[in-house]
């Protein structure tokens, strides 16, 4: 037989083909860790450079600028639908104006108006004067309205009063509208 023959000579081969593949794992664990704790030492500074103070402070003035708008918002809906209800009753109501002047203009100059009230269907007013036939123009002025359905349809004298002492006529009239 061979005395030269080693058999432990494929032993050794896989060992050291073992022990360098033991030693590639090392290295590659070390190097991950060291990364790894570069790493979160990095994150860590990042964190602690950053003031909490600074972002807190920017996160209460952002949430005052959001609450803030939010107040304004609310106030412009509240502004709008006030807007939106008087709209609707200007819209329902009559022109009062025009109606008020094409009474007023037939009133004579020597009376005065105690009352005027209007409303959608009727008209009230109340007059005073010193003078019977100043009460006579306004009369007739009023029922020539009614014959030319100028605003009003009927005319109801409620009341013709003196008083005596300071010698004026007040007269009170009630007109239905058309």
């Amino acid at each position: 037989m061979k005395a030269d023959i080693n058999l432990a000579l494929g032993a050794l081969v896989e060992s050291a083909q073992k022990s360098r593949l033991l030693r590639i794992l090392r290295i590659t664990a070390l190097a991950s860790i060291t990364l790894i704790l570069i790493a979160s030492v990095s994150l860590f500074l990042l964190i602690n450079s950053t003031s909490t103070d600074k972002i807190k402070k920017e996160e209460d003035k952002i949430l005052f600028s959001i609450k803030y708008l939010h107040d304004k918002e609310a106030k412009i809906l509240i502004i709008n639908e006030r807007l939106n209800g008087i709209s609707k009753i200007l819209g329902s109501r009559g022109n009062y104006d025009l109606l008020m002047n094409a009474f007023l203009q037939k009133i004579p100059q020597d009376t005065s108006v105690d009352s005027f009230g209007v409303d959608k269907n009727k008209i009230v007013l109340t007059v005073s004067s010193d003078s019977l036939s100043s009460m006579d123009d306004l009369i007739d002025s009023f029922i020539d309205m009614v014959e030319k359905q100028q605003i009003i349809k009927n005319l109801t004298i409620e009341s013709l009063t003196s008083d005596r002492i300071s010698g004026i006529y007040i007269l009170s009239i009630k007109a239905d509208r058309l």
